[in-house]
């Protein structure tokens, strides 16, 4: 019978044989695998080395080493301002004893201003390569030795640098005072009227090179105990 033009036939249509279907099927959950889709739904850990395009790289080099499962607490290092004035930033640190705890900010202010710290026109007057190495804590004082890279501060600079150490370690609490040692000497460091001194340095003699208009810090509290120093980190320009 002639179907008259335009007129849709009445009889089945035909489609895509079964094997033609299967072959789709087979070939479009091929491009999916070959995608990267994952397979289940359990989340699966991605060995470092398959990772692309170094998005396990860290970001910044201010962001200090945790290890896992250890919480952390904030703490506070001080930077100085365009006016070389010192202005108290918070950092995370991970909750320690005093010895650890104090070493990590120590490590942090070692390696200078992170980029957002430096948009707000933050600095640090540590020379380059500083490594700042705490000793010992006795009876409320921190024994601290400033190691150069080569390049000592300039001696206008060297003051700043002194009260960046002294302000930062004594916001922990039960650090109350810093001396300044060199092979087991206390060593004379300048002060801010050009004298210099060996005695132990407290935060209030820096007062009056505080920023104006900084809100009081609240000094960070170590687990009770001892324990012995960790590892330092050098200042990084």
């Amino acid at each position: 019978m002639r179907v008259p033009p335009g007129a849709r036939s009445a009889g089945p249509r035909r489609g895509l044989p079964v094997a033609a279907l299967a072959s789709v099927l087979l070939l479009a959950l091929a491009l999916l695998g070959a995608c990267g889709l994952p397979r289940s739904s359990t989340p699966v850990q991605v060995p470092a080395d398959d990772v692309p395009y170094g998005l396990l790289e860290a970001t910044a080099t201010a962001t200090p080493s945790v290890t896992p499962g250890v919480p952390l607490v904030p703490g506070t290092i001080y930077l100085a301002d365009a006016q070389q004035k010192l202005v108290p930033v918070g950092v995370q640190v991970p909750e320690a004893q005093a010895v650890p705890m104090l070493q990590t900010l120590l490590n942090r202010l070692a390696v200078g201003p992170s980029d957002r710290e430096r948009e707000r026109g933050l600095v640090t007057d540590l020379s380059p390569g500083s490594t700042i190495v705490l000793r010992a804590i006795s009876g409320g004082t921190a024994s601290i030795e400033l190691q150069s890279g080569g390049q000592d501060p300039s001696p206008n600079k060297l003051p700043i640098a002194v009260a960046q150490i002294v302000t930062t370690a004594t916001s922990i609490r039960g650090v109350d005072r810093v001396a300044f040692v060199r092979d087991g000497t206390l060593l004379p460091v300048p002060g801010l009227d050009g004298s210099t001194t060996a005695d132990p340095l407290v935060a209030a003699d820096y007062t009056d090179l505080l920023a104006p208009g900084q809100p009081p810090v609240d000094r960070t509290v170590p687990l009770p105990g001892s324990a012995t120093a960790t590892a330092t980190t050098t200042t990084e320009r």
